[in-house]
């Protein structure tokens, strides 16, 4: 079967002697199968070279015709231009043109014109589409392989919405992003209307709507936690300036890499003032589900049976599992009932030294330890929890249930305003969370959160340092300010000091029991000079008695200066 395809220049005669004779043959030989390939004058010689160079033809003119083996897409032979088409034809079915120049003038305006018009109804159709661009950092990364599906199909941003992928990696990704662009593609999901692969950020954060940051910064060994801290701060901080650039206003941010995710959302915050903070978040999915596995394997349920559990705080560092408002569906026990049945999580499991001991290791242990069975990254379940927590924030959260998200705090449960921290949140189908302000919490409870929010602070100031409080200029003297009554208190304590001292063998104004030292510029200083025994007299005594020879030799001073000064002044 002959499979022949003719493109041109919309406006080119020669074109339409082609099309014409394509058309006869077709009409009059059943397996002659014919294509056309139509372009303006300004975008013919682009795709002309772009057509030569992918299939290592040379050809300079309008219109084109070459005869491929297999359908469309399959590798062509060359058969030339017009002349060449019409030798073709005449030489293997003995058909030729019959049409004038006139008439292939005429014919080619027409073709211009229809052009025109097609191009325009696409447009506009395009323009009816209006996909939600959506980026994936480190689309590398196998957890991105495992959600593109799921993004594709609908079952994150809704079954209505369609969506243009954006796929940023670095350089020397890029072979691997363009099979993983191809597959997407063989997908064949309606929904999906465009994927592009990027080397650069500010074209694959540009006009997007959800940007998913799996970014992790590797920590070296031996590296200190300052220093690895700051490198996070360094790449998320430069995400966040082209992000309030380039993106929507409106732009939704989700952290999902395994990194101190908390820390990194609130050093985006610090970065990207033009969106709004409610749009940053930090994943704590990952670990509520861990939490969901563990207690299903402890209750032998389904962990989607575990609902309601959440996480507070710092969700790779310091955090606090709540199993209060914890609820089980689907327990087999003595008591049952309709699939909306539960019960509360902490009186099913009877064990409660294994939930204050063992439950919180192996949450903390569930993710090493699905690794080692893997033998890898622990893909799939990643995947899943970030496009679940990206499908509620779009469509809403189910009725009735809780969930943790990390965002940034507005004072709530003690929490310091603006730090990034994990609540209890649900989700509104307009794409808006809500922190559940109503729990009740404990005593015990609230001062093991106190340790989380210290966690986060102390996390706050690697960057943000707390101010030194000012040291007072040299020479200030500290004054302390008394009431009348400390005043006489302390006064009546001296009395009571120096009438002990008079107890024990020293009499007061005496040379031996007191030394007083005037001086303009110093208080009056009284010291006490106990009798200890011979030598310690015969020092003390010596003592006094040079402080005393000192004193005259300073008044007989200050009497010279007295007497000179007249005479000099006389002078």
């Amino acid at each position: 079967m002959a499979k022949v395809v003719i493109a041109g220049k919309a406006d080119c005669p020669y074109y339409a002697r082609c099309e014409l004779l394509g058309d006869k043959l077709a009409k009059n030989l059943p397996d002659f199968c014919l294509h056309k390939i139509v372009k303006q004058n300004d975008e013919w010689e682009k795709w002309l070279k772009a057509t030569c160079n992918e299939r290592g033809w040379t050809h300079m003119k309008s219109p084109i015709v070459w005869r491929e083996l297999i359908d469309r897409g399959g590798k062509g032979v060359l058969i030339g231009g017009a002349n060449d088409f019409q030798e073709y034809a005449h030489g293997y079915y003995g058909m030729e043109s019959e049409l004038l120049s006139s008439d292939m003038l005429k014919i080619s305006k027409e073709n211009l014109q229809y052009k025109k018009e097609v191009d325009e109804e696409e447009k506009e159709f395009k323009a009816q589409s209006k996909p939600l661009h959506v980026c994936l950092t480190v689309a590398s990364n196998p957890a991105c392989y495992a959600m593109v599906n799921a993004i594709s199909k609908g079952d994150v941003f809704g079954s209505k919405q369609e969506v243009a992928l954006h796929l940023y990696d670095a350089n020397d990704k890029m072979e691997m992003l363009e099979g993983l662009r191809m597959e997407a593609i063989d997908l064949a999901h309606g929904l999906l209307r465009d994927v592009t692969v990027e080397s650069n950020l500010c074209k694959a954060f540009s006009n997007c709507s959800a940007i998913i940051l799996m970014d992790e910064v590797v920590r070296n060994e031996g590296e200190d936690k300052d220093s690895w801290y700051k490198r996070n701060s360094n790449l998320f901080c430069n995400y966040a300036k082209i992000i309030n650039d380039v993106a929507r206003k409106n732009v939704k941010v989700l952290l999902t890499g395994d990194g101190p995710v908390n820390f990194n959302v609130f050093m985006m915050l610090q970065n990207a003032p033009n969106i709004p903070r409610q749009n940053f978040a930090g994943l704590s999915r990952m670990l509520e589900n861990h939490t969901k596995a563990v207690i299903a394997d402890k209750l032998k349920v389904n962990s989607s049976g575990v609902v309601n559990v959440v996480i507070w705080g710092n969700v790779s560092g310091e955090y606090y599992i709540d199993l209060e408002t914890s609820r089980v569906h689907g327990y087999e026990g003595a008591i049952w009932g309709p699939p909306s049945f539960s019960l509360p999580t902490k009186e099913m499991i009877w064990d409660k030294q294994w939930l204050a001991k063992e439950f919180p290791e192996l949450v903390k242990a569930r993710k090493a330890m699905v690794e080692e069975a893997l033998n890898h990254g622990a893909y799939m379940s990643k995947g899943a929890a970030i496009a679940t927590m990206l499908g509620h924030w779009w469509t809403g959260s189910p009725s009735g249930e809780i969930f943790s998200l990390a965002v940034c705090s507005e004072g709530w449960y003690g929490v310091p305003d603006g730090l990034v921290y994990s609540f209890p949140v649900t989700m509104h189908p307009k794409g808006y969370w809500y922190v559940v302000e109503d729990i009740d919490l404990t005593e015990e409870v609230k001062e093991t959160l106190k340790v989380t929010v210290q966690d986060l602070i102390s996390e706050k100031e690697i960057m943000y340092p707390p101010p030194k409080p000012p040291t007072p200029p040299q020479g200030e003297v500290k004054v302390t300010i008394m009431e009348p009554k400390e005043v006489a208190a302390a006064s009546e304590k001296e009395e009571e000091k120096k009438e002990e001292s008079g107890e024990e063998g020293s009499t007061p104004g005496t040379a031996d029991s007191a030394v007083e030292v005037d001086s303009s510029n110093e208080p009056k200083l009284e010291t006490i000079v106990e009798e200890k025994g011979a030598n310690d007299n015969v020092n003390g005594n010596a003592t006094v008695a040079d402080r005393s020879a000192n004193e005259e030799k300073v008044d007989d001073s200050a009497q010279e200066a007295e007497q000179t000064t007249p005479a000099e002044n006389a002078e």
